[in-house]
């Protein structure tokens, strides 16, 4: 199941926002650097394999807190975060397009009527988003790979 790259950003924001009054006794950020030392965080683990988990989880869209997993339980709250930054500022590029498609897909959607709405829904449900993407590209000679992920966002958010 797709998930919003809006979601996705809104919880790694969350993440970030949440940890802000964790840092000092007076909840103001030190103003020291983040650390990056690989150094181990628990017995197997360090910061690498931190990062290789929440890059993994967003991979498969499993977007969530992973500091109490084991791969990342031994860091410091600031290692944490640091970990979290490196692997969504490797994906801005990525989330922004995302979030810039599903504007677009939202709008199209919220100017349709409710009728064609339901019809939509309807055919998604029954077909997939597979059939109707294929469908919707050779139709108006658009892109597979794009229309099949609008179907798929249209079925899993809009219907």
């Amino acid at each position: 199941m797709h998930r919003t790259a809006i979601i996705t950003a809104t919880l790694a924001t969350t993440l970030l926002l949440a940890s802000c009054g964790s840092n000092g006794s007076d909840g103001k950020a030190d103003s020291k650097p983040a650390a990056t030392s690989t150094a181990p965080a628990k017995p197997g683990y360090d910061l690498s394999d931190c990062k290789d988990l929440l890059e993994q989880n967003y991979t498969d869209e499993n977007v969530h807190d992973a500091s109490s997993e084991p791969e990342c339980k031994g860091l410091t709250r600031r290692q944490y975060l640091s970990a979290v930054k490196d692997v969504l500022t490797g994906h801005k590029d990525d989330i922004l397009e995302r979030s810039a498609k599903e504007v677009t897909w939202d709008s199209a959607w919220e100017q349709t009527d409710s009728d064609q709405q339901n019809l939509v829904c309807e055919r998604l449900q029954e077909d997939g988003a597979d059939v109707v993407g294929k469908e919707m590209a050779d139709s108006t000679g658009g892109d597979i790979d794009e229309q099949v992920d609008m179907a798929q966002y249209l079925l899993d958010e809009k219907c």
